[in-house]
């Protein structure tokens, strides 16, 4: 089997397996980042001109994973996201980015609430379908 690859920079890879006969859906993996904003909240939108009104690069989201790169020293201090959303119409995904705050005790956070972060750098990743024909 060998694969045939396609690459749209910086934001889609696909790769298809050549010599499929009439394929009908085919795989794209997407990669993006996006900043929280002032509710802790990223979201990617994978359309041809990166906002909500545009034509979505997918037609299915399959699986989506997110994450954050933090340098900082204290463990509580870090911030931490979890995926929030793989919209229906496969247009973007979205994920909360949040810290913990409260009261230590041996490290630990005993009384703490998760507060939202913003201007946190995400990282996305989408495996997802798309129609080769209509």
């Amino acid at each position: 089997m060998s694969l045939e690859i396609f690459s749209l920079a910086p934001t889609v890879f696909q790769a298809l397996k050549v010599g499929e006969p009439n394929p009908k859906k085919a795989k794209r993996i997407v990669y993006g980042q996006a900043t929280s904003d002032a509710n802790g909240i990223a979201t990617l939108y994978f359309t041809d001109n990166g906002l909500a009104t545009g034509n979505p690069f997918l037609t299915t989201i399959d699986y989506a994973v997110s994450s954050v790169y933090s340098t900082n020293p204290t463990i509580n201090a870090r911030p931490r996201v979890q995926m929030r959303e793989k919209n229906v119409a496969a247009k973007y995904v979205s994920a909360n980015v949040t810290s913990i705050s409260g009261v230590t005790v041996l490290g630990i956070s005993v009384l703490g609430s998760e507060n939202p972060v913003s201007g946190i750098v995400v990282d996305f990743m989408i495996l997802g379908s798309f129609n080769t024909e209509e």
